[in-house]
């Protein structure tokens, strides 16, 4: 072959493969591939590591480990061994779930999926959200309470520390100023007018004249007073599609039409209405195609759990002749498995006194502090 005919095909070469990678941009467009599909793109289908990786990932969407949230683990992702992370969490109507995983290296891929229980059974999942490329974060609303799978797993031949977060926010401000959880002391489905009736709403307490603020960014449908809510203000909420209540209020400072902002001053906390006898508190509804719902989730205030020492364990051995595996990281949790002494069990990360395990033969679960001992990395 001469230079000329060899410079020509390698042109051609390259040109070829500049319109193959257009021709994938293009598609990616219209289909929109996860970060975990985009990955696997670099590497033969066929590729071993490639199919063990995957697999790794279908086995964890049948793991039935259970937390609760706010949930932190650290540990160190395992060059060694295809390490996934895989929690069933419950989650409420008017939260929004946030994964986050903190790690050393910004080059490195994190992938996280949700996935929402058909049933309650815990046995089918249906795929809900992945992560963006390149973000080691997931967040989500929630629409329906229910129960939840989050799975988090680490790129290939990955050997680096992390810290894993997941925690719920709620979807609207805290509708009193100045006020938090605790002054919320009327809640949900209580019994009214002896019983006759239930609560449709949350009450929270504050002195008379406290600011109650628009919850989220809406149109005032009404203003006014008017029966049992005294004075009361209707705010549309265009963005998820629910109306807001507030009653009993001391004075109003909207009017009919009026566009709001998050943090706007709607009224101010009294006691008219039915409330003439009880100390000034605001009545807090949501309606959802003129239903009621529980708000609480939707404006209770949550806390994100921290890491005491980042774990740095991937390996360790167990100290008794029976070690409890159990489905979450607590003594509350069931018992679905044990170890003997001296079984060696790879270590995934650890949650306060817990540490989250796998045996030799694929179980995973929690085991105390108490009954391993870590060993020393190769």
């Amino acid at each position: 072959m001469n230079q000329r005919v060899f410079f020509t095909l390698f042109l051609l070469g390259i040109i070829f493969s500049s319109c193959k990678e257009e021709i994938q941009k293009a598609a990616d467009v219209i289909v929109q591939p996860t970060a975990r599909e985009a990955y696997e793109r670099n590497f033969s289908k066929n590729d071993s590591l490639l199919l063990q990786w995957k697999n790794a990932f279908e086995n964890a969407k049948r793991d039935s480990l259970q937390i609760t949230l706010p949930y932190s683990e650290s540990g160190v992702f395992s060059e060694e061994n295809f390490n996934v992370y895989s929690y069933n969490i419950q989650l409420k109507e008017g939260e929004r779930i946030v994964v986050e995983v903190e790690k050393q290296s910004d080059s490195a891929f994190v992938f996280i999926d949700l996935f929402q229980a058909k049933s309650d059974s815990l046995k089918i999942f249906k795929h809900l959200k992945s992560s963006e490329d390149k973000k080691a974060t997931l967040s989500q609303e929630i629409e329906t309470s229910g129960f939840y799978k989050v799975i988090v797993q680490p790129q290939m031949k990955l050997q680096i520390p992390f810290v894993l977060k997941i925690y719920t926010e709620p979807l609207y401000a805290f509708p009193v100023s100045g006020s938090s959880n605790k002054n919320i002391q009327g809640f949900w489905a209580d019994p009214r007018d002896t019983g006759s009736r239930s609560h449709e709403g949350v009450d929270i307490f504050a002195d008379r004249g406290t600011p109650v603020i628009a919850v989220t960014g809406g149109i005032i449908d009404s203003a006014g007073e008017s029966g049992l809510g005294g004075k009361q203000v209707w705010l549309r909420d265009d963005l998820f599609g629910k109306t807001i209540y507030y009653a009993h209020l001391d004075s109003i400072a909207v009017f009919e039409g009026e566009k709001l902002k998050i943090g706007d001053t709607i009224g101010f906390v009294g006691n008219t209405g039915n409330a003439k006898d009880l100390p000034p508190h605001l009545h807090f509804g949501i309606y959802k195609s003129k239903r009621a719902v529980n708000p609480l989730s939707f404006i209770k205030k949550t806390e994100i759990q921290t890491s005491e020492m980042p774990s740095a364990v991937t390996k360790a051995v167990t100290l008794k002749n029976r070690a409890d595996v159990r489905k979450g990281p607590a003594s509350v949790y069931k018992e679905f498995g044990s170890l003997k002494k001296n079984d060696t069990i790879i270590v995934l990360g650890k949650n306060q006194k817990w540490f989250h395990i796998q045996t030799p033969d694929s179980l995973k679960g929690y085991v105390n502090e108490t009954v391993i001992k870590p060993l020393p990395p190769n």
